[in-house]
């Protein structure tokens, strides 16, 4: 099914964050086309649109550019984070541009700008995207198309993502790979975990990693679209599952020499 798309004005452009790493926090868009099964964020935004239909409605703040410019005069410099409750190179950023004019004012006014994205589209600006002041994360959750097809119906396969790492890598951008959410019994395995924790080594990136959080709504959701499976994943939401998951990574990741960090302590 194709996605709704709408547009809305932009009241504020960029706001404070609570998360680990980052001073500010900016999202142009309200939704996320990607649909992603295991998503949190229709129980963070609670928008009674985004209830029932999570990846099938997106809305485009059209005066976000020209508000970010007038904001990013009267703050402190810090770390924004780009974007945290929507993916700022879903599809309908082919269409809307915002990112290479959001780039070039936050570098200009002295941001340091982390990414964190599911799509390869990032690779459009990455003439833009470089020096010290950027950093690119990729989620990948498992190297497998069959997990993806299943939780992330409408993102780029992970070749794809890997590629994208691999190319920022080369350009000497600082990258990283988020691991999550672990999902104990679908990408919890020794080929998955092994398969990211080399991809990290291979493209210098740092790891972090977390686990699946049933929400209300994505409980909801999860079970209307996995049924059964959704009860093997319940089955499998001891702590004591995910410590296994973190063990192994933590081990690989010493191994291998690479970074590794929980996304929340």
């Amino acid at each position: 099914m194709s996605p709704n798309y709408g547009i809305v004005k932009c009241r504020s452009a960029i706001s404070k964050s609570n998360l680990p790493g980052l001073d500010y926090t900016i999202n142009p868009y309200i939704g996320c086309e990607h649909g992603c099964i295991y998503c949190y964020v229709p129980d963070v935004i609670r928008k009674k649109e985004f209830l029932n239909n999570w990846g099938e409605l997106v809305y485009a703040k059209e005066n976000f550019v020209e508000t970010l410019l007038k904001e990013v005069r009267r703050i402190k410099p810090g770390v924004v984070g780009y974007s945290t409750i929507t993916d700022p190179y879903q599809p309908y950023e082919e269409r809307m541009c915002f990112a290479r004019k959001i780039i070039e004012i936050l570098l200009q006014h002295n941001f340091r700008i982390s990414f964190q994205t599911k799509s390869s589209l990032i690779l459009r600006d990455i003439d833009i995207i470089e020096g010290d002041m950027v950093d690119v994360g990729l989620t990948i959750t498992s190297l497998d198309r069959e997990f993806a097809r299943k939780f992330e119906p409408h993102s780029s396969p992970p070749e794809e993502r890997v590629q994208a790492l691999e190319t920022f890598s080369e350009k000497k951008v600082k990258t990283w790979i988020f691991y999550g959410p672990i999902i104990c019994g679908f990408n919890d395995d020794d080929e998955t975990v092994k398969n990211i924790v080399s991809l990290a080594k291979r493209t210098g990136s740092y790891l972090m990693y977390d686990k699946l959080r049933l929400k209300p709504i994505l409980s909801k959701r999860m079970e209307k679209y996995l049924g059964e499976d959704f009860e093997k994943i319940r089955r499998h939401m001891m702590e004591d599952d995910f410590r296994k998951v973190y063990y192994k990574v933590i081990k690989l990741g010493r191994e291998y020499n690479v970074k590794v960090e929980p996304a929340f302590t």
